[in-house]
């Protein structure tokens, strides 16, 4: 479980889904705390072997080489890298990941869900985006396929209990005047309180891929704004 480097001059040999062979050379070998094993050649940025979360990671010393072996139980993957020379060993404990961010904010989201509000259910319309209501204001406001008012609260870090409370207090504006409403609770990820709340209170989440997002948001930069941008902004 530790995080293990090795560079050395290495030949690799895959069987599984299909077949490869890496004749020797020098690489360098990555092996992440969950058994992932990752494979890089002196050149480029992909890896030329790789191998996720494997079931199990060995390392043996076989005829004067150092055998590294991965093999995933699951779909039956081997991979076996023979080191005839190791230049660098390194390794060091320690799992913890940071959290990644897409460089958008939360109204480029918003945008793009109001273009495409399919990415959060299908037959989903947008009516309005930042709908004033008793308690703030709803990032996104629409109705299903079934007629139903849909009030969604976005973010673009994985969302906490706070967000889930602040979804539930949109819902209950409306629910207090007698309004069937649908709440749907929109971000990358969810913390374990934050699903639990939801499931409680019987409201909905969706997880929502900033990559494409970010794509979008980037060609949107690179057309420029457009008339419609101005419309309503500028007064006139």
């Amino acid at each position: 479980r530790d995080w293990v480097v090795v560079w050395g001059r290495c030949s690799a040999e895959y069987e599984g889904r299909s077949a490869s062979r890496l004749s020797p050379g020098d690489v360098l070998v990555m092996v992440k705390p969950d058994r992932s094993v990752i494979v890089h050649g002196p050149r480029g940025f992909k890896p030329l072997n790789w191998q996720p979360d494997a079931s199990a990671v060995t390392v043996a010393v076989e005829g004067g080489e150092l055998v590294l072996r991965a093999v995933r139980k699951s779909l039956r993957e081997v991979l076996v890298l023979r080191c005839g020379a190791v230049h660098l060993v390194a390794w060091g404990r320690g799992a913890v990941g940071g959290d990644f961010y897409m460089y958008v904010d939360e109204h480029e989201i918003r945008d793009y869900l109001a273009e495409h509000p399919e990415e959060i259910e299908e037959g989903l319309e947008v009516v309005r985006v930042e709908k004033p209501v008793e308690p703030g204001f709803v990032d996104l406001y629409g109705r299903d396929s079934r007629g139903r008012i849909v009030v969604m609260e976005l973010k673009r870090v994985k969302a906490g209990e706070e967000a889930a409370r602040q979804l539930l207090r949109y819902v209950a504006a409306f629910r207090s005047r007698g309004v069937e409403v649908r709440g749907i609770l929109v971000a990358p990820d969810f913390t374990e309180a934050a699903l639990r709340l939801l499931s409680e209170a019987g409201l909905e989440y969706r997880r929502i891929r900033l990559e494409r997002i970010y794509e979008w948001v980037k060609s949107r930069r690179r057309r420029g704004r457009g008339l419609l941008d101005f419309i309503g902004s500028s007064g006139g």
